[in-house]
């Protein structure tokens, strides 16, 4: 019985240290998920903006590349401004006058708008004959006299003659827009933007209009 009674009391005693070991395995079990997870999750929130930013990064220089080469294929090497001289002529015994104006210079991405205004600055009409639809023609040469553009070269016009009378005093416009291929064309040593009168005088030998003329360069 002695025996007996011992081995109750023995056994009550370990009855603890298991209930202990129970419950510190699901803390220790807690603990090391616990442990694992703060390690993963922050990781994965921190990953993605640092992907996006290092991709955004790694776009922008081959736009700004491939944007050179273009230019630079074009003609255009890092220019920012158009300047813009008139060439000097000889006094011409031309029965109207020209003046040919730009608009002020954007950039090398929009086109370039130009007006031809004709006068008559004599007391008398003028005779004039047409033969076709163009009015006005704009012309961008080298400095050695080399076509690079011309206005007409998009255009339509009618074949057929055309013959009116610029009155006394009275003027004509004519409205032109170069485009952005034709700036890029221009040479180091720059080109000439001549406005042409297509008009002939009809009762006199005289040239109807002088051509206006003036230097472009690239800047």
């Amino acid at each position: 019985m002695g025996k007996h009674t011992a081995q109750q009391v023995s056994g009550s005693k370990l009855q603890p240290k298991q209930a202990l070991t129970r419950i510190t395995r699901p803390l220790g079990m807690a603990l090391v998920a616990g442990q694992l997870f703060g390690c993963f999750a922050p990781q994965a929130q921190t990953n993605a903006p640092k992907t996006d930013i290092r991709t955004e990064a790694a776009k922008q220089p081959e736009v700004v590349q491939t944007a050179d080469l273009a230019a630079k294929l074009q003609g255009i090497e890092a220019k920012s401004s158009l300047k813009v001289e008139q060439v000097s002529n000889k006094p011409s015994q031309a029965l109207l006058t020209g003046t040919l104006s730009l608009d002020a210079f954007v950039d090398f991405k929009q086109p370039l708008k130009a007006t031809l205004t004709v006068r008559n600055p004599s007391t008398q009409a003028v005779a004039l004959r047409y033969h076709s639809g163009m009015t006005a023609d704009l012309l961008l040469t080298t400095v050695q006299g080399k076509r690079l553009w011309a206005w007409s070269d998009d255009m339509m016009f009618t074949q057929a003659l055309r013959d009116t009378q610029l009155a006394a005093g009275e003027e004509l416009v004519v409205r032109f827009a170069i485009p952005p291929k034709a700036l890029a064309g221009i040479p180091n040593e720059g080109a000439h933007l001549e406005a042409q009168f297509a008009a002939k005088a009809l009762e006199s030998e005289l040239p109807a209009m002088a051509p206006v003329v003036y230097l472009l360069t690239l800047e």
